[in-house]
């Protein structure tokens, strides 16, 4: 996994894992209830949502204009405008792998070249899910959409610096592609940041 930090068990804050129940299980995710050893030695009780790690991942062309997908977001009631992205698939995809098939299937577009940006706890909270985010470039047309029969998506392009203004301006609610829009900027302006 990109960027993953694993922290040790000898850390002074870790909570240690006394037992596990599995609440819950759906087709996408998992819901346990934990019960933990706090630091200062009482118990505790945590509730984590179980589910597979995900990419995105930004495509920029080469004019600089971006390419998004709206798409309805019934937990928070809203339809969203955001960055291709998706599950992990199981047996052996890689990140990367992810990022170019959500592309193609989301957009239509291959990217050939991708640049790992991060690795990060979107819900770190009560999550295990951890989204990799990538900036695609040299996009190529491999043809439409290929959609899960549920999904309905809207392509939508624009200018680099529009979707920046849309991040400020918070019209952009979706921390994937705010987080991927961002580091994109700082990218372009301190290309040696991946150099570490």
């Amino acid at each position: 996994m990109i960027g993953r930090v694993v922290h040790m068990k000898d850390d002074r804050l870790f909570e240690t894992i006394i037992q596990r129940e599995e609440i819950f299980r759906g087709r996408y995710l998992n819901l346990e209830s934990l019960k933990i050893r706090l630091p200062d030695k009482r118990i505790g009780l945590r509730e984590i949502v179980r589910v597979r790690d995900a990419v995105a991942v930004l495509p920029v062309d080469e004019r600089e204009n971006v390419y998004l997908v709206r798409q309805s977001r019934p937990a928070i009631g809203e339809v969203l405008t955001e960055i291709p992205a998706g599950l992990i698939d199981d047996g052996g995809e890689t990140p990367a792998e992810a990022a170019i098939r959500e592309c193609e299937e989301e957009i239509g577009l291959r990217p050939e070249k991708l640049t790992e940006l991060i690795t990060y706890a979107h819900a770190e909270g009560y999550s295990t899910g951890m989204i990799s985010l990538f900036v695609g470039t040299d996009l190529r047309a491999t043809g439409p959409q290929r959609l899960d029969e549920t999904e309905f998506l809207e392509i939508v392009s624009m200018p680099f610096e529009e979707l920046l203004t849309k991040v400020r301006k918070n019209e952009i609610r979706d921390s994937k592609t705010i987080l991927a829009t961002l580091l994109w900027l700082h990218l372009r302006y301190n290309p040696q940041w991946l150099d570490f």
